[in-house]
């Protein structure tokens, strides 16, 4: 059947719901076999199992990332859960694995709901410029609430697309955000370095680097506005890239500014900046 819908229907690959609880020695054969029709083509594991993306997936769910992002921004968790989470996946899974991350998924309460308009912003600042693969979930680029969970799974509940109109932050800061990453590589296949900060119970710092740029990420997970410093090694000057950024209608991450290591963040706020390297 896999192989019947990439012959005749030239797909780009598969998305495969509760992957772990099928034998990984069946997706690795079936891998095997769907090369021979489409050598480029990508498999995608809704699970959190490591031996499957040994040979058999290109990617899998970030389940346990989101889990620690649900905690700290609805919940009140520290943000240092953040970097524990994502070093304790890192030594878990084979080295160079990739999950997708995300705020929004088609099984959660949306986003918007969850951790409010602010809230929901900062998760996909946070999700848009982590490494791995970002997941932007119909609707949310719109700021929809319309829920897709159970009971609601099964049911017909159209995306509201005209909210958008009432939330016009949301599409400016999802095309510039996607905008930035496509043309940086430290973005979309940097490394990641967790920075210090003066207040890391509520404000997660890392740099995403690549041969010739850095990127400096500050995420407020609080709704309590946030001045103090990061701990950054000298070298250029950053400048301010963030999304959203530089009128009075924009997301509190505003104003702009350059004078790091200090920083100053709206509640819910964060900022991105960029240096080139040599």
């Amino acid at each position: 059947m896999l192989k019947y819908w990439l012959r005749e229907f030239d797909l780009d690959g598969f998305r495969c719901d509760v992957a772990g609880e099928v034998p990984t020695t069946f997706w690795e054969e079936a891998r095997q076999e769907l090369e021979k029709v489409k050598p480029d083509m990508m498999m995608l594991a809704e699970a959190d199992k490591p031996d499957l993306l040994v040979h058999a997936f290109d990617l899998d769910y970030a389940w346990p990332f989101y889990s620690t992002l649900a905690g700290v921004l609805a919940g009140g968790a520290s943000s240092a859960t953040l970097d524990a989470t994502w070093e304790e996946q890192r030594a878990r899974f084979p080295q160079g694995a990739i999950h997708m991350r995300f705020a929004d998924n088609h099984d959660e309460q949306r986003a918007i709901a969850r951790f409010g308009m602010g809230g929901a912003l900062a998760a996909s600042a946070l999700v848009f410029t982590m490494d791995g693969v970002p997941l932007i979930y119909n609707g949310t680029e719109a700021g929809d609430s319309t829920e897709s969970g159970a009971p609601a799974l099964f049911e017909k509940l159209p995306v509201f697309w005209p909210i958008a109109e009432r939330r016009p932050e949301f599409p400016r800061f999802y095309k510039q955000i996607i905008a930035l990453r496509r043309v940086h590589p430290a973005l979309c296949q940097g490394e990641t370095e967790w920075l210090h900060n003066s207040d890391e119970g509520r404000v997660v710092t890392y740099l995403r680097k690549a041969a010739q740029e850095e990127f400096l990420v500050a995420v407020n997970t609080s709704n309590r506005p946030f001045t103090g410093t990061v701990e950054v090694a000298n070298g250029p000057a950053f400048h301010d890239v963030t999304p959203g950024t530089g009128t009075s209608s924009d997301h509190p991450g505003a104003p702009r500014q350059e004078a790091l290591p200090a920083i100053a963040l709206g509640s819910w706020g964060y900022h991105i900046f960029q240096r080139e390297v040599h």
